[in-house]
């Protein structure tokens, strides 16, 4: 009886789960499926008509050639017409690569250091600076804003990338999950490279890095994802377009008075392609680290 119990609350969990998941990717899909249609096409008639992309049903026609959705046939062309509407496009993906780059391994670096710091080295007050840290977590970062602006503003550090990076090289979260993963570290392993003759620092690089590829890759993926998509602050500390990043430059795909949802659509798929990458390279560290916390934990 309590099996067959459980056999259905598997089954009923696996149905919510599979409508969230529906539900979760019906805009990516929706997106997708705009990105391909032509902003015109010629009807059966030779007419010439505008596609209609907030119509439905989407009337989709995989098994027709060409495929068609809208009562458009499906084309590339939006992608390349991307880089025609806005030149500066590409200039922006490279600003948003530096942006994402630079401070998914500033966190990484920081991140290690610290955590490895505060879950093994002794210092004076370690516990307070820990808590302390952890309760910088709790202020909303839009009353940092500010102060951070004030700052670069006076280092004359506004639109540059230095001014973009600087403040977000370092995030709490990044040396708490470190700290987490340090103190689930087997002490037996460091102990032993410290009877060989290693210090604090070779045991560090040698032995306790490489074993925290993990945890590693779980924070590079949650960093490289959260400035990736991040808005508010490339708003704030950029003026000049050629500084502007992806998530910025979706903006100039609307008018006054139109929105050109075709290339935007295209170019939010380009900019969605990285992120799909990270996540697939790193993905298998990423479940390795939440199967360890949950073992462990």
């Amino acid at each position: 009886m309590v099996e067959k119990k459980w056999k259905i609350a598997r089954i009923i969990s696996y149905i919510v789960l599979i409508v969230y998941t529906l539900i979760s990717l019906f805009p990516f899909l929706w997106a997708a499926l705009v990105s391909f249609v032509p902003m015109n096409y010629v009807d059966e008639n030779g007419i010439t008509k505008g596609t209609d992309v907030m119509s439905w049903p989407p009337k989709i026609r995989v098994f027709e050639w060409p495929p068609k959705a809208f009562g458009a046939p499906l084309t590339f062309e939006n992608y390349a017409k991307v880089f025609e509407v806005v030149p500066l496009y590409s200039r922006w993906f490279l600003n948003t690569v530096l942006y994402a780059g630079f401070i998914t391994l500033g966190n990484i670096l920081i991140g290690t250091l610290g955590g490895y710091a505060f879950a093994r080295l002794r210092f004076p007050l370690k516990e307070v600076w820990f808590a302390l840290f952890l309760g910088t977590m709790m202020v909303p970062a839009q009353v940092t804003m500010i102060p951070q602006y004030t700052l670069m503003v006076n280092w004359d550090l506004v639109n540059t990338y230095y001014g973009m990076v600087f403040p977000k090289l370092a995030n709490i979260f990044g040396l708490f999950l470190m700290r987490q993963f340090f103190m689930n570290f087997p002490k037996e392993m460091e102990e032993a490279a410290r009877i060989d003759g290693a210090g604090i620092g070779g045991t560090f690089f040698r032995i306790v890095l490489p074993n925290a590829r993990p945890a590693i890759g779980a924070l590079a993926i949650y960093t490289f994802l959260g400035a990736w998509n991040d808005f508010q602050w490339p708003l704030i500390i950029t003026s000049r377009k050629e500084m502007y990043t992806l998530t910025l430059g979706l903006n100039f795909f609307k008018t006054s008075y139109y929105t050109f949802w075709q290339y935007m659509m295209a170019a939010t798929i380009i900019m969605t392609i990285p992120m799909i990458i990270i996540f697939l390279s790193f993905q298998k560290q990423f479940v390795e680290t939440g199967r360890a916390a949950a073992v462990k934990g």
